[in-house]
């Protein structure tokens, strides 16, 4: 696989990028394999005889069925982040109609270190609240960015309504359960519709929407960066916030979710109002998420065939997860105990 992803390097940067002359691509190898993505490493060297470049460099692959949206989404939105200072990797290509691999691709640095979930893992007891700091300040730095930065002016008065982004997502939730309603998440989305005024948002942020520790890689200079931004949007930070507690608490516990949320609202200097909403709506996410990819494929969901095994390989973390859903709204769903039962 790894000669055939250089020679189509190879090709693309001969064919397509002018700027750069007497290109050679080496040492490709493949470094991760995401749910919604593949990542190669790759070397390209480039110039004259007497002055040549040389850089190291990723490739990321999206497959899946929204793979051209999601890879525009993420280029763009890194872009932007680049340019007001928020610490993401550098990118360089963004492809889509003319990929040779028929599937959209984006070039971008790349990042040495460990992603932050290892580190944690491994961290001892004083250690470890100092690296979750680190963690949530990048968190809080994102959503305190001027939102207005990331949205056209003609499209910003929309953003100002308090009630767009509920009616955004409950919409989208609506439409998903009308096109796979055997989930099971009906009762769960008219608990949300019924408080939708808890969701009235005073302020709109950008929003990650899979900010987690393992989209963190802290470099061995012990800078920070946050990868991973096929999910970018303007939205209420809740939705954000709520996601990465749910997450804590579905793996590495509830002590973690507990130091986060404290952090979080230490470095903001504000107290999370209506969270448990929030992370009702996380679970439901994630449950429809995991319904509908290991019953019907990853595919359906825009992400890789692989990634149903790696769902099956996270029970506990899944039954913590409903176990918050269920703590949180009293509510029960059957047909997700069924799923869990069987993996």
């Amino acid at each position: 696989m790894t000669t055939k992803i250089s020679n189509h390097l190879q090709e693309y940067y001969q064919d397509h990028v002018s700027m750069l002359i007497n290109v050679e691509i080496n040492s490709v190898g493949k470094i991760a394999a995401g749910w919604e993505s593949e990542i190669f490493a790759f070397n390209l060297t480039h110039g004259s005889p007497e002055n040549r470049a040389s850089e190291e460099l990723v490739l990321r692959r999206f497959p899946g069925d929204d793979a051209g949206e999601k890879s525009a989404n993420e280029f763009r939105a890194i872009q932007r982040l680049n340019e007001i200072g928020y610490p993401a990797p550098q990118v360089y290509l963004y492809e889509h109609e003319r990929s040779p691999f028929g599937m959209p691709f984006t070039i971008m640095e790349r990042l040495h270190g460990g992603d932050m979930w290892g580190i944690l893992d491994t961290a001892d007891a004083d250690t470890y609240p100092e690296l979750m700091a680190i963690f949530s300040r990048l968190v809080v730095q994102l959503h305190q960015l001027d939102w207005r930065h990331f949205v056209d002016e003609d499209e910003q008065p929309r953003y100002e309504n308090p009630y767009t982004f509920i009616d955004h997502w409950l919409n989208i939730a609506e439409e998903g359960h009308a096109r796979f309603p055997h989930s099971g998440l009906l009762p769960v989305l008219e608990w949300i519709q019924t408080r939708r005024d808890d969701f009235y948002c005073p302020k709109p942020s950008p929003v990650h929407n899979d900010f987690h520790p393992g989209n963190v890689i802290l470099q061995p200079n012990g800078l920070p960066v946050v990868i991973d931004w096929t999910g970018f949007d303007v939205s209420d930070p809740r939705f954000d916030l709520g996601w990465l507690l749910m997450l804590l608490y579905a793996y590495p516990g509830a002590e973690a979710r507990e130091l986060m949320l404290h952090q979080y609202e230490e470095f903001s200097g504000e107290t999370v109002d209506n969270l448990a909403c929030f992370e009702v709506f996380a679970c439901t996410r994630r449950i429809f998420d995991l319904s509908v990819s290991l019953n019907l494929g990853a595919e359906t969901q825009g992400m890789r065939p692989e990634a149903v095994e790696a769902m099956r390989g996270h029970k506990t973390a899944h039954g913590r997860m409903y176990e918050m859903l269920t703590q949180r709204t009293g509510i029960r769903v059957p047909k997700f105990e069924e799923l869990l039962a069987a993996l």
